[in-house]
C-alpha cells in the first residue's frame, strides 16, 4: 500500500536518508495536503501523522528528546512499570516488548538499564517510533543503546525466547466517557489490522520468559480470562503479572537475532 506523504519545504535529500531506515513503508511524496484519509507530514521536526478530517496543525509526533515523554524518560525511578518488569538494585532484565506502539514504556525502561527489543506490527506506528529512536539516537542519548528495534509480528518471534520479560501493552479499549487525543482516535482507526491480544499473551506464555507482563486498565478484566498470580496497581493502570520463574542475572543478557538488519 502506498501512503501519502507531505513534504511541504521539499527537504528532500534529509526526507530520503530518514526514509532508508523505514524500509517497509512505500509513501508518494506531494507539496500538499490530501483532501481526505491520513497521510505523513515531514519537517524539521521529523515524521509525523496527521488526518485530514482533523485539525491541520495537530499530528501524531513521537519525540524523546522534548516535550512530555522526554520528562517522562528522565524522571522515572521507582514507578509501577518498573517494579512490574521486576527491576531492582543489580539486576535490569532484558525485555521483550511485544507492542511496542509509540514506545512510551519501552524509553523508559531502555532509560533505566534495560535491554529492549521493541516489536511493532503496524507499519504506520513503527514508521513513527523508528524516526523518533533514529533521531534520539543521532542526538547521542544513550539510552537508545539499549533498544533493538524490530517491525514484525511479535507472535511469531517470541517462541523461542528463553529468558527475561515479555511485555504487552495492547490498545485500550475506547474512552466514552472523554474526547480521545488526535494520537488515540489514529491509533483506534488503524487497530483493524492488530492482532487479537489474546493471541499475543498465548504466544508469551507459550515462551521460555521468567516473567509475562500484561498493561490494563484498572478496572479492566483480566486479558483472556487468564488470572495473574500477582498486580501491581498504579492510579489508572495496572500491570498483571505472569511468573514462571524467579528473575536471575541470566534474565538480564541481551536477545540475539531479533533486530532487524
Amino acid at each position: 500500500m502506498d501512503w501519502v506523504g507531505v513534504d511541504p519545504l521539499h527537504q528532500v535529500v534529509t526526507r530520503d536518508e530518514a526514509m532508508d531506515f523505514i524500509p517497509w513503508l512505500s509513501v508518494r511524496w506531494q507539496s500538499s495536503p490530501p483532501d481526505s484519509g491520513h497521510y505523513f507530514w515531514w519537517d524539521d521536526k521529523g515524521l509525523a501523522l496527521k488526518s485530514a478530517a482533523i485539525d491541520a496543525r495537530s499530528s501524531v509526533h513521537v519525540d524523546f528528546l522534548h516535550g512530555a515523554q522526554a520528562r517522562r524518560v528522565k524522571a522515572v525511578t521507582g514507578e509501577a512499570l518498573t517494579r512490574a518488569m521486576g527491576c531492582q538494585k543489580g539486576l535490569r532484565p532484558s525485555i521483550i516488548d511485544m507492542t511496542a506502539g509509540l514506545g512510551g514504556d519501552c524509553s523508559v525502561l531502555a532509560n533505566v538499564g534495560c535491554e529492549i527489543v521493541a516489536m511493532e506490527k503496524h507499519p504506520v506506528v513503527a514508521a513513527l517510533l523508528r524516526d523518533a529512536l533514529r533521531r534520539a539516537a543521532e542526538a547521542d542519548t544513550t539510552w537508545c543503546e539499549n533498544v533493538q528495534f524490530r517491525h514484525a509480528d511479535s507472535v511469531e518471534r517470541v517462541s523461542g525466547v528463553s529468558h527475561g520479560v515479555i511485555y504487552l501493552d495492547p490498545m485500550f479499549p475506547k474512552e466514552r466517557r472523554a474526547a480521545p487525543s488526535l494520537t488515540m482516535q489514529v491509533l483506534h482507526s488503524l487497530e483493524q489490522t492488530t492482532d487479537h491480544p489474546e493471541r499475543l499473551l498465548e504466544a508469551a506464555l507459550d515462551s521460555d520468559a521468567a516473567r509475562v507482563v500484561v498493561k490494563r486498565p484498572i478496572k479492566a478484566d483480566f486479558l483472556g480470562g487468564r488470572v495473574p498470580s500477582s498486580q501491581i496497581k498504579a492510579k489508572t493502570i495496572r500491570f498483571d503479572l505472569y511468573p514462571k520463574r524467579k528473575l536471575t542475572i541470566d534474565d538480564c543478557e541481551r536477545f540475539q537475532g531479533m533486530v532487524d538488519a
